[in-house]
């Protein structure tokens, strides 16, 4: 059996709704009643909350700095890892973690599968919501008080950055980006997911020792994902992005999935939860221990939980 190290980020601190906090114990509380089809693949959770000292932003930085030891840990042991976020503001705190553990030498690829760039700042994000801020931070752009949430001192090259099925944005975010040089693929510019996925995934390939991924559920249909925090019109069928995911789920360089903005008040048939739980699956099951990450010997059982 695979045990597939999970961290659970239960906030929504970055985000305008309470709810998608619940998103991991739901998970996990569900697949303790109904486990994945896969009997081979089983998740080893560990979830954190924010605390309740100081300000929304102390707690948020706090967070973080939490999320990225787990993550930073599992990199280092070279084994793979799920997050299962509230808001997308917990990026913040998955990639910083592993790129702190890899060497100054080394790269992160990142591949970021949204229906939005998610590259404002507070100066020009018209919500102040930090769910639209994560990209620039990670880019590091931020302005000075988001560059005080993020809990690293190494940032994602923009070249080492491919956002997926952009198909709502605002200007100020896109000028961002295009002056950092990420490329973006647009939602309507995509003829085969899965191909465009391949391809991404090859272009870091080149230049980068690990690529994550990270999925905002809003990049789906909502006529298949009608759980989330931010709907947007429009998507790929979720039937599409498994078939992705499948498609890549071999791949040596790849060190963690990364998925968010699940919000159950707009599920009330959990039609998005078990989404997640094929989505994990496409992802994970049947998939023998990526090369970059270790033997079967070496691989993810055992580990223990960093303090």
């Amino acid at each position: 059996m695979t045990i597939l190290q999970t961290l659970g980020i239960a906030s929504c601190l970055g985000g305008p709704m309470r709810l998608c906090g619940y998103a991991a114990e739901l998970l996990r509380d569900d697949l303790a009643r109904q486990p994945l089809l896969n009997g081979s693949l089983r998740l080893q959770w560990h979830i954190v909350h924010p605390d309740t000292r100081g300000s929304k932003d102390d707690r948020l930085y706090r967070l973080n700095q939490q999320a990225s030891e787990f993550t930073r840990y599992w990199t280092e042991a070279r084994r793979p890892f799920l997050v299962i976020g509230g808001d997308h503001s917990c990026a913040m705190g998955t990639w910083p973690g592993v790129l702190k553990a890899l060497p100054e030498t080394e790269e992160l690829g990142l591949i970021w599968i949204d229906a939005h760039m998610d590259a404002h700042t507070f100066e020009t994000s018209p919500s102040g919501n930090i769910h639209g801020m994560p990209v620039s931070a990670l880019l590091g752009k931020a302005d000075a008080r988001l560059s005080a949430l993020y809990p690293a001192n190494r940032y994602i090259k923009p070249e080492n950055l491919i956002q997926i099925g952009i198909r709502s944005y605002e200007q100020e975010e896109y000028a961002l980006l295009q002056e950092a040089g990420v490329r973006i693929i647009f939602a309507d510019q995509i003829t085969h997911l899965a191909q465009t996925l391949q391809a991404a995934i090859e272009q870091l390939s080149q230049t980068c020792l690990m690529i994550g991924i990270s999925l905002d559920l809003d990049f789906i249909d909502p006529i298949d994902a009608p759980g989330v925090e931010t709907p947007a019109p429009g998507g790929f069928r979720a039937a599409e992005l498994m078939a992705a995911l499948r498609s890549v789920n071999r791949h040596a360089k790849l060190c963690g999935l990364e998925i968010s903005e699940y919000n159950p008040e707009n599920d009330p048939d959990n039609k998005t939860l078990d989404l997640i739980k094929a989505i994990i699956e496409a992802f994970y099951a049947d998939n023998r221990p990526n090369k970059s990450l270790g033997s079967s010997r070496s691989g993810i059982n055992g580990i223990s939980v960093p303090k």
